[in-house]
């Protein structure tokens, strides 16, 4: 190691520009001292343009600072700079970050903005297959993935949201079934009416409550099952003639 490398200013540019993008890292995770260093490190790196750059960028998604005014402010820039690095840059560490991290909320909307909507749908179909069959003990994730894929409508997504109906998660369950309703598909139709009819048997008055709603918007009919629905649906709810759930007025 020669005598500039001691000092952390020796090597190739490579290894130059690594060393400088981890100490902009740091500093856009310090959550304390004066964000105009955080804000000036982000700044930083969105004018790398590169995608080692973005990766960085990213990790400020992970920690939370106060005020929440300023930390919106902050992860909205990121937001910002990723959208102007452009797809070429930005698309592939947005999505290895949504693969390998818990906190994807603003990633997923990074990825809406770079990428057309098919590519979109093919990447959430990707992640939700992984996701459902692996163990994750955070199920904010998959809310969030699944939150994320009732934004689209494509006839891929249904036979991986299905398997999010049996979570073992509540609010998984409900977003499983949100996304199914968005499909407007009928294959969704009879899984839908098994979660509901299994949420009043095993007392799921959350499940319950939500999937007769959606089973309200969506339109399906509840054929086949007519006897058992009437009489697990919440007050608030009735089958009208031709056998769809509905609001009572």
């Amino acid at each position: 190691m020669g005598f500039l490398d001691k000092l952390g200013i020796g090597g190739s540019k490579d290894e130059r520009e690594e060393r400088g993008i981890r100490k902009l890292q740091k500093k856009t995770m310090e959550k304390f001292g004066p964000p105009e260093n955080r804000q000036g490190a982000i700044e930083e790196l969105g004018k790398m343009r590169s995608a080692r750059a973005i990766e960085a960028l990213l990790m400020r998604y992970t920690i939370r600072v106060d005020p929440g005014i300023t930390d919106d402010d902050e992860k909205q820039h990121v937001l910002a700079l990723v959208h102007e690095a452009g797809a070429a840059i930005a698309a592939e560490p947005v999505k290895a970050f949504i693969l390998s991290r818990d906190e994807i909320s603003w990633p997923l909307k990074a990825l809406s903005d770079l990428l057309p909507q098919e590519e979109v749908v093919r990447f959430l179909v990707s992640v939700l297959r992984k996701t459902g069959s692996e163990y994750n003990r955070v199920p904010e994730k998959r809310v969030l993935l699944l939150h994320a894929a009732a934004s689209h409508v494509s006839p891929d997504l249904v036979p991986v949201l299905l398997p999010f109906l049996d979570d073992m998660e509540d609010e998984v369950q409900i977003a499983a079934a949100q996304a199914l309703a968005a499909q407007q598909d009928e294959r969704a139709r009879e899984p839908l009416l098994k979660r509901f009819l299994s949420a009043h048997e095993g007392s799921n008055a959350r499940v319950r409550e939500a999937l007769a709603g959606l089973l309200a918007e969506t339109g399906f009919d509840v054929k086949g099952y007519t006897p058992k629905v009437e009489a697990a649906l919440p007050a608030a709810y009735k089958l009208d003639s031709k056998g769809h759930v509905v609001r009572k007025v």
